[in-house]
């Protein structure tokens, strides 16, 4: 948890090694005129990589210059930190080369040092712990114990790398109980009070690591008495607020493990992401079910944690919980965000922390992620080509009914001059033309009396009579009138009137009434201005029949128009008779 912080205040730790008095400010200062002294003094005030680095190629140019090793040795060391991979590598193997001419433990110890922090910064940890392990052996053979627990705690931050956490807590116990006994020791180069909290620190993530958080409580109490005692040392307890906030969360204490890290987040006093918080914020949200809380810190935490290039892995879980909310959400493009983004870091962290990765456990191994990722793609390659097939089906359902609907409206307005110019067709057309027939064509009415087996020619000629006063007087817009009731008012059985008109008539009783009503109503719509102004239901009822339903149906078989597109037509005819102030009708011009 405290790795990161530890290494970006690496830089200080090692200039304390340098005798500062700290009597130079920064500011105006020509480089170039000081001495070997004031320039080595002048680091105290240098923050920034840029002016370190330019001061420190001086400070290398003018050591060189007076031959003086031991300086030269510290210029190079300096210039390690303020350069950049792979000027720091190249700087750090300078500090080895000069201290085996120096041929000093103490120098040999720190060379060796100073090659395993910087490989630790340019991520090869391998490298970094051989390298402290032989700094260890070299610092044994010097009467500086500040300098061998110095590089112990840095042994230790490197098993903690590898997993060996139990080697780790032996050392790091050993450091902070040298460190807590010498607390008060002021030497040049050389600050007690400063590694005791980091170490204490590193403990107690690691105790918390190890499930053993019981074992913290006295390095807490040890820790604020020093504060208490020293209020120039409370710029660490933020640390030590968020380590309590981890240790409850731990305890599955969420209430109070949020109100410890957002206590910490608000004593913090420099200008970092403090991972860390965040992360356990979230956590503890999620545990305690309030998933949107949870989702937004974890949110947070990607925003500037996905830019890092050396992540660090403990934070993996909360990309594993984006995955399964979003999964859950049916969310499947931000499901396939952060499992590419899950990807990309095991990548990174297989690369600069392979000892640490290959113990965590995960949720989503690479198998799982690869696949859950394929069947998102697959899927949403599905969905997209469903979506274009749905799109390509429904321009072409469109282009179908647009198209069915112009042949239509074309069809209607055709039929509507055709019906509007139509004279009345519907006299006693029957009677008169089977008249014709028996006068100009004997023989083809013989073969309609064959037709009607058991009526002779006088009582069929006797009913058609009666069918026709029947039509001309409208009895037809009767709606009771069944088969039965006009046979027995024509004196005759419904089976004889059956055949009768369908010989003679060509159709059905049925169809035959109802061809009645309709050439009747659709004359009374070309002449009649009042009738269009009513609803189709009271025209069906005008007409005979017992609901609109039916009457449109048989209208539209019989006319081909609905008669509700009828209606309309004429309407807009008259509009226009009434516009042009034409007093005629204006049927004839449709």
């Amino acid at each position: 948890m405290f790795y990161k912080n530890i290494i970006i205040n690496t830089l200080y730790i090692y200039l304390l090694f340098i005798p500062f008095n700290l009597s130079l400010k920064a500011q105006n200062v020509d480089y170039e005129k000081l001495s070997l002294d004031e320039l080595e003094e002048s680091f105290a005030q240098i923050h920034d990589n840029p002016t370190g680095e330019k001061v420190c190629n001086i400070f290398i140019r003018k050591a060189k210059k007076e031959n003086n090793i031991e300086v030269l040795f510290r210029a190079y060391k300096l210039a390690a930190f303020f350069t950049k991979n792979p000027k720091n590598i190249k700087y750090a193997d300078s500090t080895l080369t000069i201290a085996k001419k120096i041929n000093k433990p103490f120098f040999l110890a720190n060379a060796h040092q100073t090659i395993s922090n910087i490989n630790s910064m340019n991520g090869i940890p391998d490298e970094s712990l051989d390298n402290l392990l032989i700094a260890y052996e070299y610092s044994k053979k010097t009467d500086d114990k500040y300098l061998k627990n110095r590089i112990l705690y840095d042994i230790s931050r490197q098993e903690i790398y590898v997993g060996n956490f139990i080697d780790a807590k032996i050392k790091l116990h050993d450091v902070v109980l040298f460190f807590d006994k010498n607390f008060n020791l002021r030497e040049t180069g050389k600050d007690y009070p400063l590694i005791f909290f980091y170490s204490a620190i590193t403990l107690i993530d690691l105790n918390t690591k190890l499930g053993k958080q019981s074992e913290n409580v006295v390095l807490y109490e040890k820790a604020y008495k020093k504060m208490k005692l020293n209020t120039s040392y409370e710029e660490y307890r933020a640390y030590f607020i968020s380590c309590e906030g981890s240790d409850a969360f731990y305890n599955k204490n969420y209430p109070l493990a949020i109100s410890k890290l957002n206590e910490a987040i608000k004593k913090y006093k420099d200008n970092y992401t403090h991972f860390t918080e965040i992360y356990y914020l979230g956590l503890c949200y999620w545990k305690l079910n309030q998933k949107e809380k949870a989702i937004n810190y974890f949110l947070k935490l990607d925003k500037d944690y996905y830019k890092d290039k050396n992540q660090d892995p403990q934070y993996r879980p909360a990309y594993e919980l984006l995955i399964q909310y979003y999964k859950e959400k049916e969310n499947t493009e931000k499901q396939l965000e952060y499992i590419n983004k899950l990807l990309f870091l095991d990548r990174s962290y297989e690369k600069n922390y392979k000892y640490l990765f290959a113990k965590i456990n995960k949720e989503y191994t690479s198998e799982k992620l690869i696949q859950e990722k394929n069947d998102i793609e697959n899927s949403l390659k599905f969905h997209r080509l469903f979506i274009i097939f749905i799109i390509i089906f429904s321009f072409s359902v469109i282009t179908f009914i647009f198209y069915r609907y112009t042949k239509i409206q074309k069809e209607y307005k055709q039929r509507f001059r055709e019906i509007s110019v139509e004279k009345k067709q519907n006299k006693p057309i029957e009677k008169n033309l089977f008249k014709e027939n028996t006068q100009t064509n004997p023989a083809q009415n013989t073969l309609l009396y064959s037709k009607i087996s058991g009526l002779s020619a006088s009582t069929i000629d006797s009913i058609l009579n009666k069918l026709e006063i029947f039509e001309s007087e409208n009895q037809f817009l009767n709606p009771k009138i069944t088969q039965k009731i006009l046979s027995e008012e024509l004196k005759t059985n419904p089976s004889y009137l059956s055949k009768i008109i369908n010989v003679y008539k060509e159709k059905n009783f049925t169809q035959y009434i109802n061809d009645l009503r309709l050439d009747y109503i659709l004359e009374r719509l070309k002449t009649d201005k009042d009738l269009l102004q009513i609803d189709v239901k009271e025209i069906a009822n005008e007409a005979g029949f017992s609901s609109a339903e039916s009457f449109s149906d048989n209208f539209q078989r019989k006319f081909q128009i609905k008669p509700s597109y009828f209606i309309k037509m004429m309407k807009e005819n008259l509009k226009i008779s009434s516009q042009s102030h034409n007093p005629t009708s204006d049927l004839e011009n449709v």
